[in-house]
C-alpha cells in the first residue's frame, strides 16, 4: 500500500456506438448502421480568469444581460451594462465559450486558459429574426420568443445530445444563467438540487415541472434523450398561471412526438468510466507518526512519548485509505425509439436502459433505471384531435452514505491512521472469513481501550462491504387529452387534460452487524462493534397525484396587431400512504433471511400514515402586441 504523491486523475471515456435504422412499416430492416467513437480524457488543473465584452455585430453597441458560460465546468455570468464580463475560477487547458441571448444567434470561442492567467476572448452576436419568431411554450399557452415580457429561458436540447447525462438536472447544468444545479455527492441516482435564483422561500425551494401539461416535483424519471423542448420560467410571471406553486420557478418541458413519414428507428448506445479527482494526498506511516510524536510532545505530556515507542515496531502497515476505497466507476445507456405516421396519426414509442456503478469499491452503490414511454396523436377530423402521453419507469438504488452523516464512509477514509491495514493477518485470533477487515486500531480480546493511542474511527472499506441499503421506485406518469377548435380558422381551441403521476416505493436496509468485539456485547445481540444488533427496516410507499385542466386559448393576429387570451381551470388531487416495519437480532445475515419475518420478536416496531390534499384553480391571462414593439 502507499500514500504519499498520490493522486487519482479524472478520466473519461465515453466511447459511443450509434446505430441509425430506416424502414418502412412493413419492412423493418436496417439500411444504415454508423459506429462512431470517442475518447476523451481530462483532468482537473489550476484555475484561470477569463474578461471579455459582448457587443451587437451590425451596431457595435454593447450587449447588457447576455449570458455567457464556459461550457463543461459550470462557470458563467451575464454582461454589464457596458457588455463587459469576468468569470474566475475556470480549470485551465482549452475551454469552450458560448454567449447567447434571446433575439440573437448563439456564438462559441475556443480559447486556451493557462493556469493563473487572464484570458481575453470577445463576442459580436448577430441578431436573428428567427429566433424571435421561435414559439416558446409558457404555462398552457406558446408564445413568440419577441413576445414574452417576464424572465424565460430556453435550451436547447438538441445541442445537449453530445453531453451524455442521465439525468435532465445535469442537462441543465452550466445551460441557464440564475439557475443553480448542486449535487451534495455524486454518488449514482443521489438526489440534485435545482435551484432558480437562489433560495427564495422557507417552504420548498424547488422549481415546479410542467411535464406536457402534467406538473410533478420530481423529474428523475424521465430520460433526456425523450426531452424535445426545454422552457425556464425564472420570474414572477409564473405565478400568473400557477400561482403559489411558482415561488421556486417553473420549467416547461414537452416530450418527443410522432412525424408524419416513414417510420424511422434508432438505436443509441454510450458507456463511460468516472474516477475521482483532486484527491488530498494522505500521510504516509512514517509521516503520520513524525506527526502525532509532534503533537504529543507539543502537548506538555511526561513520560515516553507512546507514538516514539511505535516507530519501532514491524507490524505497521502503510495504507492510503482514499486509493483503497475508491475505485472506477462504470456506466451505459441503451436508448431505442421509433416514431413514424401520416396525417391523421402520429406516434413514437421509446425505450431506455441505463446503469451506474460508481466509484466507491463493491457493488453496493449501483444505479439502474429503465423507461419506457409512448405517444400517439390523432386527427379525428378536421376540428378535433386526441393523444395520449404515457411514461412507464422503474429506478433500482443501492444507496452508501458518501457524505458526512453516519457511517459516513468517506470521512472515515479521510481520517484513519495510515499505520493500521485494510485487511486482517489471517494469522490473527479475530480473523474470519466472513469478516476479515480490521476494526478499531489493535483491537483484541484483552485491549484496554483507555490505553489506545491511535485514532477510533471505522474501515471504511468494510463499511462499504457491509452496507446493504437498496430503494425502488416505480413511476407511471402520463396524460390523456382532446383538443376541439371552435372555429374554422383554429383561432379559439378548447383542450382537455387528464394527467396521472402515480409512484410505487420500497426501501430495505439491512444492518449487519461486524467487526470486533468492542465491550458490551453478548450472544443474544452479537460482538461485533458496528450495527450490534443486526437489524431490518423496511417500508413501502404509494403516492397518486391526479391532475385535470382545462384551457380555453383565443388567438388573432393581424399585420400590426397580436392578441392572445388564455382561460382555464386544473383540479388536482393527491393521495399518499406508507407502511414500515423493523426488527432486530437476525441470527443469519444472508440474503434469503433478510426479512422481518426471521427477526426476533423483541424490539420489533410497525407504523403507517396516509395524507391528502386537493388544489382547485381558475387562471387567466392574456397578450397584446402591437407592430411587433409595445407589448
Amino acid at each position: 500500500m502507499w500514500a504519499s504523491n498520490h493522486q487519482k486523475v479524472e478520466t473519461l471515456v465515453p466511447p459511443t456506438y450509434r446505430v441509425h435504422l430506416m424502414t418502412t412499416v412493413r419492412r423493418f430492416l436496417p439500411a444504415l448502421i454508423g459506429i462512431f467513437c470517442s475518447v476523451a480524457l481530462g483532468a482537473q488543473t489550476p484555475a484561470g480568469t477569463i474578461t471579455g465584452r459582448v457587443v451587437d455585430s451590425t451596431t457595435h453597441q454593447p450587449i447588457s444581460g447576455a449570458a455567457v458560460l464556459v461550457e463543461g465546468t459550470g462557470r458563467g455570468t451575464l454582461t454589464g451594462a457596458d457588455g463587459s464580463f469576468r468569470i474566475g475560477n475556470v480549470p485551465a487547458g482549452t475551454r469552450a465559450v458560448r454567449a447567447r441571448l434571446i433575439g440573437y444567434a448563439p456564438q462559441v470561442r475556443n480559447i486556451t486558459i493557462g493556469t493563473g492567467a487572464i484570458a481575453t476572448v470577445d463576442f459580436a452576436l448577430v441578431a436573428s429574426a428567427s429566433l424571435l419568431d421561435q414559439v416558446v411554450v409558457v404555462g398552457y399557452s406558446t408564445q413568440r420568443k419577441s413576445d414574452i415580457t417576464g424572465a424565460v429561458s430556453t435550451v436547447d436540447v438538441a445541442d445537449l445530445e453530445s453531453r451524455r447525462v442521465a439525468d435532465v438536472a445535469q442537462v441543465l447544468q452550466g445551460q441557464v444563467a440564475g439557475v443553480q444545479i448542486t449535487q451534495s455527492t455524486g454518488a449514482p441516482g443521489e438526489d440534485i438540487s435545482i435551484r432558480i435564483r437562489g433560495e427564495g422561500t422557507i417552504g420548498n425551494n424547488s422549481p415546479l415541472f410542467i411535464v406536457d401539461g402534467v406538473p410533478t416535483r420530481d423529474i428523475s424519471f424521465l430520460n433526456p434523450a425523450d426531452m424535445a423542448t426545454l422552457t425556464v420560467l425564472k420570474d414572477a410571471a409564473a405565478a400568473s398561471i400557477y400561482g403559489s406553486r411558482a415561488s421556486a420557478g417553473v420549467i416547461v418541458i414537452t416530450t418527443k412526438a410522432g412525424k408524419a413519414g416513414k417510420s424511422v428507428s434508432e438505436v443509441n448506445y454510450y458507456s463511460g468510466v468516472q474516477r475521482v479527482a483532486n484527491l488530498p494526498t494522505l500521510l504516509n506511516a512514517s509521516q503520520y507518526l513524525d506527526k502525532v510524536e509532534e503533537a504529543w510532545a507539543n502537548s506538555g505530556f511526561s513520560g515516553t512519548n507512546p507514538y516514539t515507542v511505535a516507530k519501532t515496531r514491524t507490524d505497521l502497515a502503510n495504507t492510503d485509505w482514499l486509493n483503497a476505497l475508491f475505485e472506477t466507476g462504470r456506466s451505459q445507456n441503451l436508448q431505442f425509439n421509433a416514431s413514424g405516421g401520416t396525417d391523421k396519426i402520429k406516434y413514437l414509442t421509446s425505450a431506455g436502459l441505463y446503469k451506474q456503478d460508481g466509484i466507491v469499491i463493491f457493488n453496493n452503490d449501483v444505479y439502474q433505471r429503465m423507461n419506457f414511454r409512448t405517444n400517439v396523436n390523432a386527427a379525428l377530423n378536421k376540428r378535433l384531435n386526441v393523444g395520449t402521453n404515457l411514461q412507464l419507469s422503474y429506478a433500482a438504488q443501492d444507496k452508501l452514505s458518501s457524505k458526512g452523516d453516519a457511517p459516513g464512509i468517506i470521512r472515515h477514509a479521510l481520517i484513519r491512521p495510515p499505520i493500521i491495514g485494510v485487511l486482517k493477518s489471517p494469522t490473527d485470533p479475530t480473523y474470519s472469513a466472513s469478516d476479515p477487515y480490521t476494526d478499531l486500531p489493535f483491537f483484541g480480546p484483552n485491549w484496554d481501550n483507555s490505553k489506545n493511542i491511535f485514532e477510533f474511527s471505522s474501515n471504511p472499506v468494510a463499511l462499504a462491504a457491509f452496507t446493504s441499503d437498496k430503494r425502488d421506485n416505480f413511476k407511471t406518469f402520463g396524460d390523456v387529452f382532446a383538443e376541439y377548435s371552435l372555429m374554422k380558422n383554429d383561432a379559439l381551441k378548447l383542450r382537455t387534460n387528464v394527467g396521472l403521476d402515480l409512484s410505487l416505493s420500497h426501501n430495505k436496509a439491512f444492518a449487519q452487524n461486524f467487526g470486533d468485539n468492542g465491550g458490551g456485547g453478548n450472544a443474544t445481540d452479537g460482538f461485533g462493534r458496528i450495527n450490534r444488533p443486526t437489524s431490518l427496516n423496511e417500508d413501502r410507499g404509494q403516492e397518486t397525484t391526479v391532475t385535470w385542466n382545462n384551457t380555453l386559448n383565443y388567438a388573432k393576429n393581424t399585420a400590426k396587431n397580436g392578441f392572445t387570451a388564455l382561460a382555464g381551470t386544473e383540479y388536482i388531487t393527491n393521495y399518499a400512504s406508507s407502511l414500515g416495519g423493523s426488527r432486530q437480532r437476525y441470527d443469519f445475515a444472508s440474503a434469503p433471511f433478510q426479512y422481518l419475518n426471521y427477526g426476533g420478536t423483541t424490539g420489533q416496531n410497525t407504523g403507517g400514515s396516509a395524507s391528502e390534499w386537493g388544489l382547485f384553480s381558475l387562471f387567466t391571462s392574456s397578450t397584446y402586441a402591437y407592430d411587433s414593439r409595445y407589448l
